[in-house]
């Protein structure tokens, strides 16, 4: 069990209690804040808490094309190697595919087979099924997306592009919708095309390749679009996003079984409202045994500790995970991770939120 070092106010628990939202703020020099980017966890670098707090390190990677709302993901086979395609920049869209080379930190472009997607905007860090990427819509210009409604699937292992032949009606011409693999099946929510913001959901048997339009049921969200996804387990989650009436502060989980739509509600103030933002799901190392003496969000003032996990009321140097002397970490919790964004009025975010899911 673990001891407290002084009698002092009760202290929180190591791991992020739910349902509350928390502020993270690793040490370091973060990032600035921006929009259209990407995150994903590393596989086989865990968290380690407190033996190696969180930090913010720069990246000394050479050759990124510069660009934004591009595609961003890791191939579920062979070694990590993080991928990169399409994406926004001054002059214009992108169609080229990148892919970072660990061992000498550089983004290499591959040459590669078949016919490539037009260029455009595909914001999402979770379209990858096994070793392919799979690429349906996206932004042309402005709010107007490509006219493209042929799925393009880019294969990692030969480096290939094909347009395979699906049945069922595919969604609507669209972008900034979320676009998440669950297994073998790709989710597809939401989306803009022009001034309509979408509200289906649709649904890929990448084995099968028909689309299905899903009729959820539940606390069914409402149309918008450049909102995050991330997936876990049988469970995919929507977070913010811009509706008709601005950007959103709200987070949906979606049971892929019984097809139902579920609004998280929380006790800590929602964070800001906000879209083009980046999201994934991380794993946090829990103590399950130590007498950490869990307190209220907003009733104490945790002790300060700069990479730990503090409720989203409070200022980034405050915390809610404080480290105890001899507490056993022996399980993990999967906690999402929102970073960055902006809201319609340009403000953008540079801060790290996490939520616990169950």
């Amino acid at each position: 069990r673990g001891t407290r070092r002084d009698p002092g106010p009760a202290r929180p628990a190591l791991t992020p209690p739910s349902p509350r939202r928390y502020r993270l703020s690793p040490r370091g020099e973060r990032p600035r804040a921006r929009v259209g980017l990407g995150c994903l966890p590393l596989p086989g670098r865990p968290l380690s808490v407190p033996a190696a707090p969180l930090r913010w390190v720069p990246a000394a990677w050479r050759g990124l094309r510069p660009r934004y709302e591009h595609a961003t993901f890791l191939p579920g086979a062979g070694p990590p190697r993080l991928w990169v395609f399409g994406g926004a920049h001054p002059a214009g869209n992108r169609s080229c595919l990148q892919v970072l080379e660990p061992e000498t930190g550089t983004w290499e472009s591959p040459a590669v087979r078949g016919l490539q997607p037009q260029p455009r905007t595909f914001h999402t860090s979770s379209a990858a099924v096994g070793a392919r990427l799979f690429v349906f819509g996206g932004g042309h210009r402005g709010a107007e997306p490509v006219r493209d409604q042929q799925l393009h699937v880019f294969d990692t292992a030969t480096l290939t592009w094909s347009q395979p032949d699906t049945q069922g009606e595919p969604p609507s011409p669209r972008h900034g919708h979320a676009v998440v693999a669950v297994g073998t099946r790709l989710f597809i929510h939401g989306g803009l095309a022009g001034n309509v913001f979408h509200s289906d959901l649709f649904c890929l048997d990448t084995n099968a390749m028909r689309w299905v339009r899903i009729s959820a049921t539940g606390d069914v969200p409402g149309g918008r679009a450049s909102h995050s996804s991330a997936a876990f387990k049988d469970h995919l989650y929507i977070f913010g996003g811009m509706g008709p009436a601005g950007a959103l502060d709200t987070t949906y989980k979606y049971h892929t079984g019984t097809q139902q739509w579920t609004l998280l509600q929380f006790e800590s103030p929602l964070p800001a409202g906000r879209l083009d933002h980046a999201m994934c799901v991380i794993p946090w190392p829990a103590g399950t045994h130590g007498d950490t003496g869990a307190s209220t969000a907003g009733t104490e003032a945790p002790a300060s500790a700069g990479d730990r996990a503090g409720p989203v009321q409070q200022g980034p140097g405050e915390c809610c995970a404080e480290d105890t002397e001899d507490s056993t970490e022996d399980s993990t919790v999967q906690l999402l991770l929102v970073f960055g964004g902006m809201d319609t009025q340009g403000q953008m975010h540079g801060d790290c939120l996490v939520t616990r899911i169950e």
